[in-house]
């Protein structure tokens, strides 16, 4: 068993991509590759288009000088066995059967760990998303399918066949509509992407009339979730109709959850979740909400994740670390990444590392820092206002806490709406007079980000001075 280090890699393989990062054991992620994933041509172009962005990812001019990757952990879209480092059967991919784990050892010369994309995605979440510091998680990821995890105290439940919670195939609805799997009425088969576009190609082939022939004038046969959020943020109906359904049985889905496992937090996440998550949660939420059957204290609150894309990779990550005695869920083990500090020059500008910005901007987890306008709202008294549109680049990344300055005079206001995105991710926010956010934000131990907002013009004037943080 190797020793603990600072350094892992960790690759997602998808039916599209297959993409690899490098990420510090704070969870950092330093640098990142893909390749398109070979389809149709059997396991060997797999297994070498993986190999090819792990070369990619170590011969990136950001690795130069960076001490030897520990260990890496792989992400596979389906089931394997772990302790043989074997692919048992990816349903979408042709890795079926074939050993990728001791191949990778032998080709890399370190510790190679694989697991369920979805278990792994729950495992990031745990470690470093909106699930952060709960007991036992359940995720369920809805996208082009519908797939699961759970996770208790530092440790994945795979069951006994190394096939746990696989969510998306729990029958919902007998005699239902058919499943990929070849079961009726999964709950794949009424709430993923593709069961929605099942349901609109159905409703319009009938004569029902959508906006969505105009957003998609090449067919329905693929209707992208930022699509459906466009066609929801147009009152489409039939969108609204249909998507409203999905989440009305998700929501009985989280309520199945809870009722079977109590966990302390459910976290929704992948593609749907992502961009219509404004329109699904308060049904969801509501759901849940009325739930007849009470616990002994408060939990089973349902999240949405706070990670995103990077659920899955720093899961690979935990599973890596944890692969090497290095549990990252020891109290104490895991480091906050290091920031740039923001400072104030002498001509009231600011600097957050090598940066210098004028007006407003934010700083990410992932230490990105980027101008950002807090537009005013021109229908009441023209203060700045914060919505969720403006939330989603500085919280990239699933920030513990974010720093929001509010101008030197303290005119910023978060909307409702961006509050409630923030306490769906379980995002702490500390919304603070500028100087003092930036203050905050420098002296935070946390893993953070920030979002600053400089002022009007004549506002410079009071930040003028010595340099500072």
């Amino acid at each position: 068993m190797a020793g603990k280090g600072n350094l892992y890699l960790a690759v997602d393989v998808g039916g599209t991509n297959i993409q690899a990062a490098a990420v510090e054991a704070s969870g950092l992620v330093i640098a990142r590759k893909k390749r398109p994933s070979p389809r149709g041509v059997g396991p060997e172009p797999v297994i070498e288009a993986i190999e090819g962005v792990i070369r990619d990812l170590l011969a990136k001019g950001a690795l130069a000088g960076a001490q030897k990757p520990a260990a890496i952990g792989i992400a596979i879209p389906g089931v394997v066995d772990p302790a043989n480092g074997q692919v048992v059967v990816t349903p979408n991919m042709e890795l079926s059967g074939v050993p990728i784990g001791p191949r990778l050892e032998r080709t890399f010369k370190m510790p190679v760990v694989l697991g369920n994309d979805c278990n792994l995605g729950t495992l990031g979440e745990k470690w470093l998303g909106a699930a952060r510091g709960a007991d036992s998680v359940v995720g369920i990821l809805v996208g082009t399918g519908i797939g699961g995890g759970f996770a208790q105290g530092s440790r994945l439940w795979r069951g006994a066949r190394e096939s746990a919670a696989e969510i998306g195939h729990i029958v919902m609805q007998i005699d239902g509509p058919m499943c990929g799997c070849g079961n009726r009425g999964c709950f794949e088969a009424l709430a993923s992407r593709t069961a929605i576009e099942r349901d609109l190609r159905e409703a319009v082939a009938a004569g029902r009339e959508t906006v969505l022939t105009e957003l998609v004038p090449d067919g329905l046969s693929v209707i992208r979730s930022n699509t459906l959020r466009q066609a929801l943020e147009l009152g489409d109906p039939l969108v609204t109709e249909v998507l409203g359904h999905a989440a009305e049985v998700l929501g009985y889905a989280c309520l199945t959850v809870r009722h079977l496992i109590d966990p302390a937090v459910i976290v929704l996440g992948g593609g749907m979740l992502e961009a219509c998550s404004g329109f699904i949660m308060p049904i969801v939420e509501k759901i849940v909400g009325e739930d007849c059957l009470p616990g002994a204290r408060r939990g089973g609150d349902v999240l949405v994740s706070a990670l995103g894309d990077d659920a899955v990779v720093l899961g690979a990550v935990a599973l890596a670390r944890t692969e090497i005695g290095d549990d990252p869920f020891k109290k104490g083990s895991t480091a906050a990444p290091t920031y740039p500090e923001i400072i104030v020059t002498k001509s009231g500008r600011f600097k957050a590392g090598e940066k210098s910005f004028g007006r407003d901007f934010y700083v990410t987890v992932g230490r990105r820092a980027k101008s950002q306008k807090v537009p005013l709202d021109e229908t009441s008294d023209a203060r700045p206002r914060i919505t969720p549109e403006h939330l989603l680049r500085p919280c990239e990344g699933g920030p513990e806490v974010l720093f929001v300055g509010t101008g030197p005079s303290d005119r910023v206001e978060l909307t409702e709406p961006a509050r409630v995105y923030l306490r769906r991710r379980a995002i702490e926010c500390e919304a603070l007079p500028t100087p003092e956010a930036v203050k905050a934000y420098n002296r935070s131990t946390q893993r953070k980000a920030a979002l600053i907002h400089v002022g009007e013009k004549g506002d410079k004037s009071n930040y003028s001075g010595p340099e500072r943080g």
